[in-house]
């Protein structure tokens, strides 16, 4: 079986990955993992020394929790709780967390706390922005914590999913009828993803931008487009939060399933007593 994987597109916090001939079932498999099984770091617990803001604890201890961290250097600098040998919690040792801090006290003037104002023992784990707002402090109002980030999955809580979505789309097939376009362009005009262009030889398309919306259909007076999608073509689109780049999502996905495979095979040889060939 022949298949082929490009990138088609690559933005600063996203990705879109084309598979041919891959099956689909494979793809939303990889699709699955990066929402609930690449890890990234996250604060889990805060110890609040002070708080004399408007808001409770539980709501400030939420809002930092889905404040994206950093992750690239965790990953190999952390390790999960499950995988933890030496305490089993992350209570336990500091190979499991890092410590980020915070005491901000609002003196004459309402103050805005944000996120770049945490501060972190690790370098590598910080707030992938520094604007994210937390609380706003009225004049002679304190927060101050101690919050522990560890590394976790997206199947645990969203806050540690490194993708902010991710979805699987059939590659639409566009067709014109050459014979029909009297290239009006009307169809340029109305496409909100600027599929279409006019060239010298005729009207060009860019397939993987389409949605499949229909808008270029409805306006042709011609009838010369068609639309529909390859059975065998799929768009694989990641976008992050910022807590690690889209291709590191998609290569941490791939290796989960391949050792989920590499698991499930191992343990069904077991069972029969046979080992196949690689």
């Amino acid at each position: 079986m022949s298949f082929n994987v490009s990138v088609v597109e690559r933005g600063d916090n996203y990705i879109k990955i084309l598979f041919d001939g891959v099956p689909l079932q494979l793809v939303n498999a990889i699709r699955r993992a990066a929402l609930t099984e690449v890890p990234s770091i996250a604060i889990a617990d805060v110890l609040f020394i002070d708080n004399t803001s408007a808001l409770y604890d539980e709501i400030i201890a939420h809002r930092l929790g889905l404040i994206p961290l950093t992750s690239d250097e965790a990953l190999s600098k952390y390790r999960l709780p499950e995988e933890c040998v030496e305490c089993g919690e992350v209570e336990g040792c500091e190979g499991c967390y890092t410590i980020i801090t915070l005491d901000v006290t609002a003196k004459e003037e309402v103050t805005t706390v944000y996120s770049g104002d945490l501060i972190s023992q690790d370098p590598d784990v910080r707030p992938v922005s520094p604007k994210i707002p937390i609380v706003v402090l009225a004049p002679g109002q304190r927060l101050a914590f101690e919050a522990r980030a560890r590394l976790g999955r997206g199947k645990e809580h969203i806050k540690w999913s490194p993708a902010t979505v991710a979805n699987v789309t059939y590659l639409a097939k566009v067709g014109v009828d050459r014979s029909r376009c009297v290239l009006c362009g009307k169809c340029v005009d109305v496409c909100p993803r600027k599929v279409f262009s006019v060239a010298s030889n005729g009207i060009e398309v860019d397939e993987s931008k389409c949605i499949l919306c229909k808008q270029c259909v409805k306006v042709c007076d011609y009838e010369a487009i068609n639309l529909g999608w390859y059975d065998d073509k799929y768009m694989l689109y990641i976008e992050s939060s910022g807590a690690l780049a889209p291709e590191r999502i998609f290569l941490e996905a791939l290796k989960i399933i391949a050792n989920k495979l590499r698991n499930l095979y191992e343990e069904v040889s077991k069972l029969g007593g046979y080992v196949g060939g690689s």
